[in-house]
């Protein structure tokens, strides 16, 4: 009797639960998406009064998100700072903008498992010397693997903007290694794991979310980041 009592009971309940209904709301209903400005993976864009959706590979992720559960996306534009007070407040339904597994939000807000991860490398043009020691690297202004490359006896040089086509060593993305001719020289600077961010408690939706997520194709994830990088996001 005890045993029939807790299978009947489960049947009953739906597990994962939602503390607030959020997947039953937004199934053939709206999907807020907060998005931060953060080339390639999310490109806020001009005024949202203009009706035009943000651009980047998780703007795009998110509307396929919305469209596999029947729902319309309001966007939401934002900082990241801004757009995750209110995800935690239950304001926003989904937060996108290239955020890593390391967020600093993880205490107020719920990450999804990992999707992806990309490597920092260095990178030097077809035929070049692979070994880094003694290069000068090119690397963006104000990013922090400027900081890692003397642990590799290398000498950083800051640059505003790195060349389309670099014609020497360079801190890039492991994807666009091959798209702008160059070759990875092994080493590996930094590593990040790429995550979105929902309401606490809402367990069904991160879980479907997440379901979503885990489904993608690696390799088109990386030929979106390769399409929205030629595309100037």
């Amino acid at each position: 009797m005890a045993v029939a009592l807790v299978v009947t009971s489960a049947a009953g309940c739906q597990w994962p639960r939602d503390a607030d209904g959020t997947l039953d709301r937004v199934r053939e209903g709206t999907i807020r998406v907060g998005v931060a400005h953060n080339p390639p993976w999310t490109v806020t864009g001009g005024d949202a009064a203009d009706g035009q959706p943000p651009e980047g590979v998780e703007a795009v992720l998110a509307q396929r998100l919305a469209d596999s559960l029947g729902a319309r996306v309001q966007w939401v534009r934002g900082s990241e700072a801004e757009l995750m007070a209110s995800l935690a407040e239950r304001g926003l339904d989904l937060v996108v903008g290239g955020l890593d597994a390391q967020s600093p939000w993880s205490q107020d807000v719920a990450l999804t498992t990992d999707y992806l991860t990309t490597d920092t490398v260095v990178a030097v043009p077809a035929g070049s010397a692979t070994e880094v020691a003694g290069q000068r690297v090119l690397v963006r202004e104000g990013s922090t693997d400027a900081a890692l490359l003397p642990d590799h006896d290398a000498t950083a040089v800051p640059v505003a903007d790195l060349p389309e086509r670099p014609d020497a060593a360079a801190v890039v993305p492991d994807w666009l290694v091959d798209a702008i001719g160059l070759t990875d020289t092994g080493t590996h600077l930094s590593s990040l794991d790429h995550v979105m961010a929902v309401p606490p408690g809402e367990n069904a939706w991160q879980s479907t979310v997440e379901r979503f997520l885990l489904a993608l194709d690696d390799d088109e994830v990386r030929r979106l980041l390769l399409d929205n990088h030629r595309a100037g996001a």
